[in-house]
């Protein structure tokens, strides 16, 4: 099947990439927010409530991940550096113990168990982001001196 030809200018190009940019963010932070209303309201079988948002919402961040780092794109604003990295990890780590302690503390009841559960989220959480973005960024860094290379011959 053969497309039709764009009938957008330039203008209108960019600003179809801006809905789309926001619309694609739009999705991302409420899946978010559908995952922890969810796992907030349901206490038994909270991961088959949340399966579906889960699935999507990571299908979406590893095509948007793989596709930037495909295209030699780390970020607008952040550099990919090993501060960055661990800046990055301890405030999600810090977020994702905090949630899981007081969901704990709300549930059961008892203080010490909810930090200790908290403590352990913290430090897989801290871990396993930091693991992913130092890996990512090694790859950022590998593709972006092959289109160097690519651009010098």
């Amino acid at each position: 099947m053969k497309l039709p030809k764009n009938n957008l200018d330039e203008m209108q190009e960019h600003k179809l990439l801006k809905i789309e940019h926001n619309g694609c963010w739009f999705a991302i932070w409420s899946l978010l927010a559908a995952i922890f209303i969810q796992l907030s309201l349901f206490d038994e079988y909270a991961i088959r409530s949340i399966a579906a948002e889960w699935i999507i919402l990571m299908c979406l961040c590893i095509y948007l991940s793989v596709s930037c780092i495909k295209n030699g794109i780390w970020d607008r604003r952040l550099k990919p550096t090993a501060k960055t990295n661990l800046i990055i990890s301890l405030v999600s780590s810090l977020v994702s113990g905090l949630i899981v302690s007081v969901s704990s503390y709300l549930k059961y009841h008892f203080l010490i168990g909810s930090a200790i559960t908290g403590g352990i989220m913290f430090l897989m959480v801290f871990v396993l982001t930091i693991f992913a973005l130092t890996l990512s960024m090694k790859f950022y860094y590998k593709k972006i001196s092959t289109i160097e290379t690519d651009c010098e011959e």
